[in-house]
């Protein structure tokens, strides 16, 4: 009887470990399962992360490729605005010689100092006439005997057919007398003057004079640059 006492408590016990080892199998195999879970969660969750962020990179790129793209054809376009602004600037800029340009033509002409010369501008025309002021102070300096600028006035004939007489002349037309020393020195004129930019030719008629003289003639403006803008653009 004892015996059956004692065993019966050892069963209640038993039976109450069975119960907790098999729920703590339990509860183990749910917290693996719970754990299987959260890591499976967790790993689509950052899957999902990488990918939201190697779209966001992409787009992000394609964004930056598109506005970048968008900076160069703007800039292309601003940059040849500027180069018909430039262009049309040049154009209209009125014929000076600097300084520096005066000196260099000066320095050019002053081996065959001291050489006769008068300079002739047309009338009303207050372009020409700086101009002409310009080259008479840089042959002055230079050594040449220079008279100072005068006007003068070429007149187109009325009355005639359309394209029967030619258009008056633009640049510089630079004339002497037959003399070797008058036609050697226009000659360099034109040479220097034209090195620096501006437009300048030789007379098509040399003059009968017996006087050792360079006539030069600023006629009008020619079409398009001159000048530094002129060497610039050859430059290009």
């Amino acid at each position: 009887m004892l015996i059956m006492a004692l065993m019966k408590p050892l069963e209640w016990w038993s039976g109450w470990a069975d119960f907790f080892g098999v729920s703590a199998v339990i509860l183990g195999g749910i917290l693996v399962l719970v754990t299987l879970l959260g890591w499976t969660f967790s790993w689509k969750a950052g899957k999902l992360k990488d990918e939201a962020l190697k779209r966001y990179q992409v787009e992000a790129k394609q964004s930056i490729a598109e506005a970048n793209k968008a900076t160069s054809i703007a800039n292309q376009q601003a940059a040849a605005a500027n180069l018909e602004l430039a262009r049309l600037q040049g154009k209209m800029v009125p014929r000076r010689l600097t300084k520096e340009q005066q000196e260099r033509l000066a320095s050019g002409v002053s081996s065959l100092a001291p050489q006769l010369a008068s300079v002739w501008y047309g009338a009303g025309d207050k372009e020409s006439e700086n101009f002409s002021w310009d080259i008479a102070s840089a042959l002055n300096a230079a050594g040449w005997r220079v008279f100072s600028p005068a006007s003068t006035a070429a007149l187109a004939q009325g009355g005639k057919p359309f394209g029967s007489i030619p258009r008056l002349q633009t640049g510089v037309i630079v004339g002497s007398n037959k003399d070797e020393p008058s036609m050697r020195a226009a000659d360099t004129f034109v040479r220097e003057l034209s090195a620096l930019g501006f437009d300048t030719r030789k007379a098509a008629n040399i003059g009968n004079g017996s006087e050792p003289v360079v006539v030069v003639s600023v006629q009008a403006r020619p079409d398009g640059a001159q000048g530094e803008l002129k060497l610039n653009a050859v430059g290009r």
